[in-house]
């Protein structure tokens, strides 16, 4: 098995709130955190070999995507977890909106473009000159 691109101090470091009795739970998501960016990004170990991605960018993403997981669980532990309530008086309606109660892992817009260099600097400016008949 590949190793995860980063460890529980690593996420410790990264956070300080870190739950203990999430630590196992977080241990588990930075192996899985890890899978899903060799799976979106297949050449990503090349990529940290060959010196084009750092590795503490790899581990940042990993333990930010981890952290904000775990971060929404607590969230959803302290509340009642309605997210959003609509009511209405006539012809009576109520709409509840829950939170999301599992950690899952997203990779945002930001972790992506760290992941791929997909930033600013990789932006060229063009132009069409349009023919005329």
């Amino acid at each position: 098995m590949t190793e995860p691109f980063a460890t529980i101090e690593n996420l410790r470091e990264h956070w300080a709130g870190l739950p203990e009795d999430h630590e196992s739970d977080a241990a588990q998501k930075l192996i899985e955190a890890s899978i899903i960016i060799r799976g979106l990004y297949p050449a990503v170990d090349a990529w940290l070999a060959s010196g084009r991605l750092k590795a503490k960018t790899v581990r940042f993403v990993v333990c930010d995507v981890v952290a904000t997981a775990i971060r929404r669980v607590l969230e959803a532990e302290q509340g009642d977890n309605v997210q959003q309530e609509t009511f209405s008086a006539g012809p009576y309606s109520q709409t509840l909106a829950y939170r999301i109660r599992e950690a899952n892992l997203f990779l945002s817009k930001l972790h992506k473009q760290l992941l791929t260099g997909g930033g600013a600097r990789n932006r060229k400016a063009f132009m069409i000159t349009p023919e005329l008949p």
